[in-house]
């Protein structure tokens, strides 16, 4: 089964397995020392189950769409250690319909509840906000910084991006500027990240980065250091 066709069904399969208020020990067999739980409530009602890190007075924040498959538990010690390292201010949203997030995965909603999370952040005081997507998370991020024209956003970040998801998540065909992006992926995926960096509008230019390597998403970043620095000065522009 080609690798997207996968992506696409673990999307699908990963279901909401606790409620969205609920400790993060219950949901995570692992939670990094400091990280909260936060309850978001996206526009349509939905409830939607997330996790903070880093420090409450950072002025910059960051939201991050994970990707098919994954949780928030997959991606907390990574963002916590990134959010210690850089001194960032990290939200981690379940995507509805997965892990502790109530809905049933509707595509169309997807970029406003990563907008709810960069709102959140917003509103607890950054003064700076970032969007990390990675794999089907990547064009919801995307989406999500062309969209968000009344916050402070300074980068988009994609890491083994989709270009888009059928149903409402379509960055290419939104013909809205994000104000930088960066983009990195391995070779796999490379098409798609270029594609994106190519072709959505930007207020300054960002960067690209194809790893020749076979490694995706989450673990592209765990197992290169070099991507975990790429997404690392990215947040630095901000």
């Amino acid at each position: 089964m080609p690798r997207l066709a996968v992506l696409i069904v673990l999307a699908l399969l990963t279901g909401c397995g606790v409620a969205p208020d609920s400790p993060l020990a219950d949901q995570c067999d692992t939670v990094p020392p400091g990280a909260e739980r936060v309850v978001l409530r996206a526009a349509s009602g939905v409830r939607l189950g997330a996790a903070v890190v880093g420090p409450p007075d950072a002025p910059v924040g960051m939201a991050v769409a994970h990707g098919a498959g994954h949780t928030l538990c997959d991606w907390l010690p990574a963002m916590s250690a990134l959010a210690e390292r850089l001194r960032v201010r990290v939200i981690v949203p379940d995507r509805r319909g997965t892990g502790s997030s109530e809905g049933d995965g509707e595509v169309g909603e997807l970029a406003a509840d990563l907008q709810t999370a960069l709102t959140w952040l917003h509103d607890q005081g950054a003064t700076r906000l970032a969007a990390l997507g990675s794999s089907y998370g990547g064009p919801i991020a995307v989406l999500a910084a062309q969209r968000a024209t009344s916050l402070p956003m300074c980068v988009a970040i994609a890491v083994s991006p989709l270009t888009g998801i059928e149903g409402g998540v379509a960055p290419l065909a939104e013909d809205k500027p994000v104000p930088s992006l960066w983009t990195v992926a391995e070779t796999a995926f490379g098409p798609n990240a270029t594609a994106l960096f190519e072709k959505i509008p930007q207020a300054t230019k960002g960067r690209l980065k194809i790893l020749p390597v076979d490694d995706h998403s989450l673990g592209l970043l765990r197992g290169h250091p070099e991507a975990m620095t790429f997404v690392e000065d990215a947040l630095r522009t901000c």
